[in-house]
């Protein structure tokens, strides 16, 4: 529920925090500081009521005991009520009620405590009022603080003044002191405030960040995409054509390019849902111009983004070993084990060391590595040089295989 706003009071969301781009970002810290600071008054205010009003009866006023009691015991039996409806919700009823009250006590001060209390600058009315215009502080905007301030200092003066002995001037250093804390509360309220609209900014200015960050991620994320597409279809497609392996009476020639535009127009979006990985690396290896043994396990059922990936990252291996590793097969085989899906693809050539692949060779990275990482995955190459290639395909921690 959000917190209500009061003509006259300071609301809880005066100033919204900004951040650098001119954008209003939720000012939470500030709202909250507003609400524990009308909290904190209020509990300040109440106490030392309540502590004032319960010695009221043993300051011998000329009014006598048993009218200060009363008065002390409608006093406290105020100042709950003060405190359960500023902790509830803050209406101008309540703190216009309260400084009527408290006036009221210091305009009859001269008949509530004894002479002496008041030359001597005590007493339990000007321990109500100097908390009562620090509360105010919290409460109130700097205007009607101000005012409300003003009127109890005059309050307290009048007071003084109609008391028998001591005249106004007597109240006058308590008038300046209560003026100073008024003063020195609201300076206190301003840093608290401000010190949370800080906070408010610099959470904004984080959140921007991390938005900002998450969305150069996703392009990014999105261009690896579209170069490992590219990569895997036209790039390759045109690159048998530039080595003069393409002659043009092709059988596998007019359907790979077709597969080619899909894949560029679509981006090589996988449906939702789950598929038969099994069934994805079936149509892979038929559609490979390499010779591949397929052996497949159990049924494996996984999110279809993550077959997308484990087939593209397949294709691009076994066009590796057509390109590079100088027989003409390989061996393709699909297990579930130890909770993880594992594509292996081996092959018996040349094999090279992984160590020295230059950067400048794509495939491995953008098509097997990222895509298999951006899938939740993961890709090794075991090579050597003479020895044959095996990449190793997982994606881990599925939970369930469907046999």
């Amino acid at each position: 529920m959000a917190e209500p706003t009061v003509a006259g009071t300071d609301p809880a969301s005066a100033k919204p925090a900004t951040i650098g781009t001119g954008g209003t970002e939720s000012a939470a810290t500030d709202r909250l500081l507003v609400r524990l600071g009308h909290q904190y008054a209020a509990v300040g205010r109440t106490m030392v009521g309540v502590g004032c009003a319960v010695l009221a009866p043993f300051t011998n006023p000329p009014v006598g005991t048993a009218v200060i009691s009363m008065i002390s015991a409608a006093f406290v039996a105020w100042s709950a009520v003060y405190l359960v409806q500023m902790f509830r919700e803050p209406r101008p009823w309540v703190w216009g009620t309260d400084l009527a009250i408290v006036v009221a006590l210091c305009l009859a001060s001269g008949s509530l405590e004894a002479t002496a209390i008041i030359s001597d600058e005590g007493g339990w009315v000007i321990g109500v009022a100097s908390f009562t215009v620090v509360a105010l502080q919290w409460h109130l905007r700097v205007g009607a603080a101000a005012a409300a301030t003003a009127l109890i200092v005059v309050s307290y003066l009048v007071g003084a003044a109609a008391s028998p002995a001591p005249g106004w001037t007597e109240g006058v250093p308590m008038g300046v002191w209560m003026l100073a804390e008024a003063a020195l509360s609201r300076l206190l309220w301003v840093l608290v405030r401000r010190g949370g609209r800080v906070a408010d900014c610099v959470i904004a200015q984080q959140f921007a960040a991390e938005r900002g960050a998450t969305l150069a991620a996703a392009r990014r994320a999105d261009q690896r995409s579209y170069w490992a597409t590219l990569h895997d279809t036209s790039a390759t497609t045109l690159l048998v054509v530039g080595l003069g392996e393409v002659r043009g009476g092709e059988t596998w020639l007019r359907p790979q390019l077709e597969r080619d535009l899909v894949a560029l127009r679509t981006g090589a979006a996988p449906p939702d849902g789950d598929v038969d990985l099994a069934g994805c690396l079936q149509e892979t290896v038929a559609t490979s111009r390499t010779t591949a043994d397929l052996q497949l396990g159990e049924p494996v059922t996984v999110p279809a983004s993550v077959a997308a990936a484990i087939a593209g990252a397949t294709a691009e291996v076994l066009e590796n070993v057509r390109r590079h590793a100088g027989v003409d097969g390989a061996q393709v085989s699909l297990q579930a084990r130890n909770g993880r899906v594992v594509v292996t693809v081996a092959d018996d050539g040349q094999g090279f060391d992984p160590a020295e692949v230059p950067m400048t060779c794509r495939g491995l990275r953008w098509s097997v590595h990222e895509r298999m990482e951006g899938a939740g995955g993961c890709a090794r190459v075991d090579s050597a040089p003479s020895s044959g290639t095996v990449v190793h395909l997982e994606w881990p921690d599925w939970p369930k295989f469907d046999g």
